[in-house]
């Protein structure tokens, strides 16, 4: 991984590594749909965040299990918990 940070680094112009969790401070604007796909376009997204999110925004977990009907976004487990993720579209471009 570091490796990899550093070979972009060099051909990049701002580039982070993210290894820790991020905690779950996503910003709301009132549109939910829109804002989940908007933050799993470019930040994966674990399950106890969506919740909180949701729970923020005044809306429940049937808008994700929308969005995964749709193939809008995706479930995926990575070491023991949920994430949620946009499902983004061969040459679609992340936000």
């Amino acid at each position: 991984i570091n490796r990899a940070f550093h070979l972009f680094k060099q051909k990049l112009h701002e580039v982070e590594l993210l290894i820790g969790y991020e905690g779950n401070a996503f910003a709301f604007t009132g549109n939910v749909e829109e804002d989940l796909l908007s933050i799993t376009a470019v930040h994966p997204m674990r399950e106890d965040a969506v919740e909180q999110f949701l729970q923020r925004a005044g809306s429940g977990w049937n808008i994700v299990e929308r969005l995964i009907r749709q193939g809008k976004l995706i479930e995926s487990v990575f070491q023991g918990n949920k994430f949620y993720l946009r499902k983004l579209k061969r040459g679609e471009k992340a936000a």
